[in-house]
């Protein structure tokens, strides 16, 4: 097995062929991961030699964390930005103070509603549809090659998504069933 022809080392240069878009296909995803995982799980080469499962091992845990990339729109535009160069830090130096104390509101909001089911639901539904919003723009952006637009947006949407978290994590604490 050679692994050089499944790398971005390759000569062939495959990787150029998969389109570089943020809009994606999750069913095409799931069936091609599915496929991929079914040619290359490190079970199928138990009988293998070393090398081979080596290799197996490698190609396979490539495998699952694109298909997490994938499918986890933030993870997706991220790594977009990275084939364009761009790495957004931890820290919060290309963000406006008007997005901060917004952010700073929304944290707000959060403590005052930890004990209210309605509340939570509610602050729930409202950050979906502000991500979902988010990640509409951020595949106009990128479909339009506006790449600091994109980072902007995705910035954004790094926030919502740390919202996003402590919501789920409130909800399951109160024991929220839905």
């Amino acid at each position: 097995m050679n692994i050089s022809k499944y790398s971005s080392d390759s000569p062939l240069k495959c990787w150029n062929y998969i389109p570089k878009t943020y809009d994606v296909n999750v069913t095409e995803i799931q069936k091609k991961y599915k496929e991929l995982q079914k040619l290359l799980h490190p079970d199928k080469f138990s009988n293998k030699s070393e090398k081979e499962k080596q290799f197996s091992e490698i190609l396979s845990s490539l495998v699952n964390k694109a298909y997490s990339t994938l499918l986890h729109p933030l993870k997706r535009g991220l790594y977009m930005l990275e084939l364009n160069g761009i790495t957004i830090s931890e820290g919060t130096d290309n963000v406006n103070a008007e997005f901060l104390m917004e952010i700073m509101e929304k944290n707000e909001e959060i403590e005052d509603a930890a004990n209210n089911e309605e509340k939570i639901k509610k602050l729930i539904q409202e950050n979906e549809t502000i991500l979902n919003n988010l990640i509409m723009n951020v595949a106009v952006a990128f479909e339009q090659e506006d790449i600091k637009k994109a980072e902007s947006l995705l910035i954004q949407m790094k926030y919502y998504n740390s919202i996003n978290n402590r919501l789920k994590k409130l909800k399951y604490d109160l024991g929220i069933i839905e």
